[in-house]
C-alpha cells in the first residue's frame, strides 16, 4: 500500500443503519465493522451514509491498531467479539450482545480521539470491555434492552470498490442488549482481568492507567456517557497505577 503524506488514499464507507439510543443515555445511529475497515487499502477511510452524507474519516492505521489489539486479547481471554465503531461525539465505549447472541464492543468517534495511536491504552479499553462480557456482568446487572427492528431490514454496509475484497456488503449487528449500571466491583474485576489479558498479548501494563489519565483531562469528563458507566478519578488511576506496577515485576 502507497503512503501519500500530502494526498492519502481516501476510500469511502457507505453505511445506513438506525439505532434509537444506546443503554448509556447517548444515542448513536451508524456502526461500522474495524475488521472491513482495517482491510481497507486506503490510508484514510470516509465513513458515510448511502445517501451520501459525509460522517467521519478515521485512519486505517488507527483501525489496524485496534483490531490488533482485540485479536491479542481475544486469544488471552478464549473468548470471540466483533468490534465496531459507532458515531458519537463524548467519549464513550460499550459491551452488548447481537439478536443472533454476537458479543460486540463498540467505540465511537470521540473515544478514538482519546486513544489516538496509543496500542496499549486501546488494549486496556478492549480487555476491560472484554471482561465484562467474559464475566457475564451485564447478566448480574439485568442489561438494559436496546432492540431496533429497523436494523436487521435496511442495515448493510455498502463498500465501494477501492481495495476493499468484493466490494461486498456487510450485514449489519441487531443489538438485543447493550450492558450498563455496572457495580464498583464490577469495574475492579474488568480492569483487573483486562490488563492481565492486555500484558499476556504483549502490550504495556499501564496502558488503562493512561487512557483514565487523559479521560480525566477533558474538561466536563465526569458528565460524559462513558463516565456515568465507568467511573474514573485519581483513586481509579492510582490503582491501575498499582496493578502496571505489580504486573511489570512478574518474570
Amino acid at each position: 500500500m502507497k503512503h501519500c503524506r500530502h494526498s492519502p488514499h481516501i476510500l469511502s464507507f457507505v453505511l445506513a443503519i438506525g439505532i434509537s439510543a444506546s443503554a448509556h443515555g447517548q444515542p448513536f445511529q451508524y456502526q461500522w465493522r474495524v475488521s472491513e475497515i482495517a482491510a481497507a487499502d486506503a490510508d484514510v477511510v470516509q465513513l458515510g451514509t448511502k445517501r451520501g452524507k459525509a460522517i467521519h474519516t478515521v485512519r486505517t492505521d488507527q483501525m489496524r491498531l485496534l483490531y490488533a489489539a482485540k485479536t491479542g486479547i481475544e486469544e488471552a481471554a478464549e473468548l470471540d467479539v466483533i468490534l465496531i465503531i459507532v458515531d458519537g461525539d463524548l467519549p464513550n465505549a460499550f459491551a452488548g450482545k447481537g439478536q443472533r447472541s454476537e458479543l460486540v464492543i463498540g467505540i465511537n468517534f470521540a473515544m478514538l480521539e482519546i486513544l489516538g495511536g496509543d496500542p496499549h491504552a486501546a488494549a486496556a479499553l478492549i480487555g476491560h470491555e472484554i471482561a465484562h462480557l467474559k464475566l457475564e456482568h451485564g447478566e448480574s446487572q439485568k442489561a438494559k434492552t436496546a432492540t431496533t427492528g429497523i436494523l436487521g431490514v435496511i442495515g448493510g454496509v455498502v463498500l465501494s470498490g477501492l481495495g476493499v475484497p468484493g466490494g461486498q456488503t456487510i450485514s449489519s449487528l441487531t443489538f438485543a442488549a447493550i450492558q450498563s449500571g455496572y457495580s464498583r466491583d464490577n469495574e475492579r474485576e474488568a480492569d483487573y482481568l483486562g490488563t492481565i489479558w492486555a500484558v499476556e498479548a504483549g502490550f504495556e501494563a499501564d496502558g488503562g492507567a493512561r487512557l483514565h489519565e487523559a479521560m480525566n483531562r477533558i474538561p466536563g469528563a465526569s458528565s460524559t456517557s462513558f463516565f456515568s458507566t465507568h467511573p474514573s478519578g485519581p483513586e481509579r488511576v492510582a490503582t491501575l497505577r498499582a496493578l502496571a506496577a505489580r504486573l511489570s515485576r512478574l518474570p
